[in-house]
């Protein structure tokens, strides 16, 4: 008995020095990597298990998601009741194509803004019509704003800017408007457009939000947009971006993720054009003239050299 218990005391001996020499044998590096809780790279937190997660902000600034910007649907809708509409491809189209024409706005219809004058954006497919029209209306139906993009065969995205001028007032804060995008494939049939609509409403900014947007980057700036809601900002900020800086692959990969987030990535890769609009002119029903004689000609005559509105500013 004495003797079993001699060889299990030695045996006990023998396994904690061995032990001790295994770990006198590892790198230092290599134990201080067991103290690690997560690598660091170019000085941002490493991927963890479960996948991306929010990475904090460097000090000073917001954070940006691995992954890029995913837009965030505010729980309240703005559409005007009964406004579910999608674009409809009839018989005989003029679009050419797998994508038809698309407001670039989430699943319902309904964004947000921050901005007097806004940046309205669409997919223009590969098309026969030689024109678009692009109609702004306030929350009672009324225009507001017209005009006409001559498409000259070009296909992607594009914008229509609200011009800041004395004609047209900003929109107003907490109002909803209402806009209309439609290819005219036949100018003498107007019932045959392919037409697509949005809501937007303008929005205010909390002091919160803008506090961070002052000490954003561009990039920054698009997520706290997304973050909180403000599609047609965030859009606007990052289009911008990308005509300003085609090749960078950090914006092409948040352009790609923000449309994925409201389920229109397959425009993601399509690209970004831009259409000068055309002076702005009245619609087509607009001018019917079952009159002999339209008051509303006399009045654009243009006899006067100089346009009214350039005196007042």
């Amino acid at each position: 008995m004495n003797q079993m218990k001699r060889f299990t005391k030695f045996f006990f001996n023998l396994t904690s020095v061995s032990s001790m020499l295994l770990i006198a044998t590892l790198d230092v590096s290599q134990f201080a990597v067991m103290g690690q809780v997560s690598p660091k790279i170019n000085g941002k937190p490493g991927t963890e298990p479960g996948g991306p997660r929010l990475a904090p902000p460097t000090p000073g600034k917001p954070g940006t998601e691995p992954g890029g910007p995913r837009f965030v649907q505010p729980t309240d809708e703005v559409l005007f009741s009964g406004d579910k509409l999608r674009v409809t491809r009839t018989a005989g189209s003029c679009v050419k194509g797998k994508i038809d024409l698309t407001a670039l706005v989430p699943e319902n219809k309904s964004a947000r803004t921050v901005s007097e004058y806004p940046v309205f954006f669409f997919y223009l497919p590969q098309t026969d019509a030689p024109q678009a029209e692009f109609v702004l209306q306030d929350e009672n139906g009324k225009q507001i704003y017209q005009t006409t993009l001559k498409i000259n065969n070009s296909s992607g995205v594009t914008g229509v800017s609200i011009p800041a001028n004395g004609n047209m007032s900003p929109l107003q804060v907490g109002k909803n408007y209402r806009w209309f995008v439609a290819l005219i494939c036949d100018a003498q049939d107007r019932s045959a457009d392919i037409s697509e609509t949005g809501i937007l409403r303008r929005v205010e900014l909390s002091a919160d939000i803008r506090s961070k947007l002052e000490k954003a980057d561009v990039r920054e700036k698009t997520f706290i947009y997304a973050q909180n809601g403000i599609w047609q900002d965030a859009l606007s900020t990052l289009a911008a971006a990308r005509l300003a800086n085609p090749k960078d692959a950090k914006l092409t990969a948040d352009w790609a993720s923000l449309l994925d987030s409201v389920k229109l990535g397959e425009i993601a890769t399509e690209p970004i054009v831009q259409i000068a609009p055309e002076p702005s002119a009245p619609m087509e029903p607009q001018p019917s003239a079952p009159e002999p004689s339209a008051p509303m000609e006399p009045q654009p005559s243009a006899p006067q050299p100089s346009p009214p509105m350039e005196p007042r500013p």
